[in-house]
Parts: structure tokens; C-alpha cells; sequence
């Protein structure tokens, strides 16, 4: 489930050596970089603790294997596909994550917005090529695209309100095929994170505007300016519902001895599409939370600083096999709670 295209080296026995077709048609390696495994495990433990302990409960229970995180079209894939027309609207939405770089094991939920929104977005640049060699015969969409990235950081810094979360990446800059051919267009890949629907609108429509005002500086011709692509993938902001959080806080804490609750800053704009299942237009209260996935031995390591945990994405990622068992009692226990006392 989501493996991503990266060739292991974790040095584990259980490494991935598997390899798969994408949607190019090429086939590459692949490996469980993010953790899907130990959420997918996570899953099938709750609902076996679930179907061995019928009695403490009552209702009914949904369990959800959604597809395609990575590329943040699974949740809403599912939701469009009548996942709620066909099974009903819960009254709670409980999902998790494993986190490099925290303890194994240890359960951590914050109330309020625990991911970002995102938006991939495709903007080509065209322009008129020719000869390098005489650059007034043409209109280069390398210096277009150039002039353009710089203006998107100008969003952020001149247009959004400094108290108001943002971010423009532009991970992706590809055009020209030679040295001396000034070519006829360029693609950019950015992405974009906010945390309020409000910043995310404002940011997205800013990106079109000065994509085309760019253009036309340049002097390009409508029929040539920048086209920009968006809404193939995209979530919006990830917010737990505080009420439900409460709820689920002291059955976790008689459950592992310690409080849960987070009140610090998140540490970046990360999103994730379990969105879709709570801030559509069902509104769900949900409940997204942490378990800690980096084995003891690699935390000391950490600690001593000598080493740092491998992020999510690399080569060398690697989850305590033992945070399932954490993820599956923090999974069971909330769900009990949130069925018995709704």
C-alpha cells in the first residue's frame, strides 16, 4: 500500500526488493518509505481486537484501507466512489501515521489543525524558441520561468499576511534540450501548503494571476501565456475535532501512562488526505494522531548525537516492528470509547 519508488537500503533482512511498473511504464524499485505497512498492519490488528472483544462493544464499525496518500488522491477517490452513499456517514473518523525520528511507540494527538493543505500545481511556460545566438528573435521561456519563480516567492512574502501559514515549492523545473536552442516551452511542478481555506484560495488564484501577468510582461500573446494546471491532487487543512480528542485522551492515558496531547509547534506543512474523510461537506469529527516508529538503540544513538533518524522518503527508512502493538491499542481503545459514548 503506497510504496514509493526508491530502492531500499536499510540494511534489513525484511528490505524491499521488489520492483513495480508506474504510470510511465517504467519499472522501478520500491519500498514502503512512509510507513503504510505499519499502518496497514496497524488496521488489521484493530479489527482483530475488535472482532475478539464483540461483547465490550456496540455499533458499527467502518475500517478503511485508502489507496494513494502519497499522492493525496486516495480519501477523496473513495468518498467519490460513494464510500459514505454506500456504508453511512460515521458519527467518527479515527486515523494514525507512524513517525520517524519519535520513540517507538509513543502516542501523540494535538486538538486544532494537525496538517496543512496541499495543492500540486502544473504551470507551463511557453514561449517562442530559436537560436541561442540571437535571443531578441524570440521570447525564452527559461528567463520567463526564472523571472516567474522568483515572483511566486513575492506571494508568500509581499501579498499573504505574515500571520497567515504559506508555502510555494517549486520542485520541478524542466525545459531546453541544448546548449544553443532557446526552446519553446518549460514545465514547473510547485506545491503549495496553507493552513486556512481562506490563505488557500487567495494563494492559488495569486498563482494564476501572476503566472499571466509574468507572461505578458514579457511580452507573450494570450494565445502564448503560462498555463497553469491545478486540483489533480490536493487535500484540504487536516483539523481535529477538540470534542473527540477530549473523549479519546483518557482512555489513552489510562491505557499508556502518560498524557497524549501535543500543544507544540508543528514542525513543518506536512498534509495528509484523511482530510477529505472529516472536512467535507459531512463535516466528521475526527481524530488523526502520531505513534512513534524509531527502535530504542537508533533514539539513544539520537540522543548521544551521533546519528539522526531517517526521514520519511529515504533509502534508509526504517519502523520498530513493535509500534503496530501501540498503534493497535491506541486504534482499539479510541474506538471503543468513541462507540460506547458517543
Amino acid at each position: 500500500m503506497d510504496g514509493l519508488p526508491i530502492l531500499e537500503e536499510s540494511g534489513l533482512s525484511y528490505a524491499s526488493r521488489n520492483r513495480q511498473i508506474n504510470f510511465e511504464g517504467e519499472e522501478v524499485p520500491v519500498m514502503h518509505a512512509c510507513g503504510h505497512d505499519m499502518h496497514m498492519t496497524t488496521l488489521v490488528g484493530t479489527a482483530k481486537m475488535l472482532m475478539d472483544n464483540r461483547d465490550s462493544w456496540s455499533g458499527s464499525v467502518m475500517l478503511v484501507g485508502q489507496p494513494a496518500e502519497e499522492i493525496i488522491n486516495g480519501a477523496k477517490a473513495m468518498l467519490e466512489d460513494g464510500l459514505y452513499q454506500r456504508f453511512g456517514v460515521p458519527d467518527y473518523a479515527i486515523g494514525l501515521h507512524v513517525s520517524s525520528g519519535a520513540p517507538s511507540g509513543l502516542v501523540t494527538v494535538r486538538e486544532g489543525i494537525v496538517q496543512s493543505s496541499s495543492d500540486s500545481v502544473d504551470i507551463k511556460v511557453r514561449g517562442i524558441g530559436g537560436h541561442g545566438a540571437y535571443p531578441h528573435q524570440t521570447i525564452d521561456p527559461i528567463y520567463v520561468s526564472s523571472q516567474l519563480v522568483i515572483a511566486l516567492q513575492g506571494i508568500i512574502s509581499r501579498q499573504i499576511n505574515p500571520l497567515s501559514p504559506a508555502v510555494i515549492t517549486v520542485g520541478s523545473f524542466q525545459g531546453g534540450s541544448k546548449h544553443n536552442i532557446i526552446s519553446n516551452e518549460v514545465d514547473l511542478q510547485l506545491t503549495v501548503r496553507t493552513d486556512s481555506e481562506k490563505t488557500r484560495d487567495e494563494v492559488l488564484g495569486r498563482i494564476r494571476e501572476t503566472a499571466a501577468n509574468i507572461g505578458r510582461l514579457n511580452g507573450l500573446p494570450d494565445d502564448l501565456l503560462p498555463v497553469v494546471r491545478m486540483g489533480f491532487e490536493s487535500t484540504p487543512t487536516n483539523i481535529n475535532n477538540s470534542d473527540a480528542v477530549r473523549k479519546v485522551l483518557p482512555v489513552w492515558e489510562e491505557q499508556f501512562g502518560y498524557d497524549s496531547l501535543l500543544t507544540s509547534q508543528r514542525p513543518g506543512m506536512g498534509a495528509e488526505d484523511f482530510a477529505y474523510f472529516t472536512q467535507t461537506e459531512h463535516k466528521v469529527p475526527g481524530v488523526f494522531f502520531s505513534v512513534g516508529g524509531t527502535p530504542p538503540q537508533l533514539m539513544r544513538e539520537i540522543a548521544a548525537g551521533r546519528t539522526n533518524a531517517p526521514p520519511h522518503h529515504s533509502a534508509s527508512f526504517r519502523i520498530d516492528p513493535n509500534s503496530v502493538k501501540a498503534g493497535v491499542e491506541a486504534m482499539y481503545t479510541a474506538a471503543v470509547e468513541l462507540l460506547n459514548n458517543p
